[in-house]
């Protein structure tokens, strides 16, 4: 019979009686456009105007300057379905290649579905970066045909920023639903 390391038994006993799962809720520090202070509404228009460059210009339009602009020199891409982007060159090369599909794509932000979540450093005094977590919703249309919906998906996007800029650093792409 093992014995338990009595302190990794204490330590595990503490941390359990600290803890009140039933009433345990996250603090929620996400904002939306509904909310009133006027900094919290700069910086969710701010993202915002953010996501409609990347996608709306960037991703439906194949606009790859614009993506490149956007873009952490060290970005990195986590998909659920396609494996990871390691680096800004590959993701903007990736953008550029949808130029070669049969069909034409392109991606909508879910109304309502975006939250932004504001990050400070030095105790909350300086605004360096947010997480955007939101759905959207993608769509194919072969040249003739009508528009299809391919697939629903949550994302999370680091955007930070550098240099006085707003820069996407990382993407989590995940939980892609195919539409019924």
């Amino acid at each position: 019979m093992k014995i338990v390391n009595p302190i990794i038994l204490a330590l595990i006993f503490a941390l359990f009686s600290c803890t009140d799962i039933d009433n345990h809720k996250a603090k929620d520090t996400s904002i939306t456009a509904d909310e009133v202070t006027p900094e919290d509404q700069k910086i969710v228009k701010l993202i915002r105007e953010k996501d409609s460059l990347l996608f709306q210009i960037g991703f439906n339009q194949i606009d790859t300057l614009q993506v490149a602009k956007l873009t952490s020199t060290d970005f990195e891409f986590y998909h659920d379905e396609h494996g990871i982007t390691e680096t800004k060159s590959e993701f903007v090369t990736s953008i550029n290649g949808i130029r070669e599909l049969p069909f034409k794509t392109w991606r909508t932000l879910v109304e309502g579905s975006m939250e932004v979540f504001p990050l400070y450093k030095d105790n909350s005094q300086v605004l360096y970066g947010a997480i955007q977590n939101g759905v959207h919703d993608f769509y194919q249309q072969y040249e003739g045909e009508v528009a299809r919906k391919t697939n629903t998906a949550r994302f999370t996007h680091l955007w930070i920023i550098e240099n006085g800029d707003w820069k996407l650093k990382r993407v989590l792409s995940y939980d892609h639903q195919i539409p019924k």
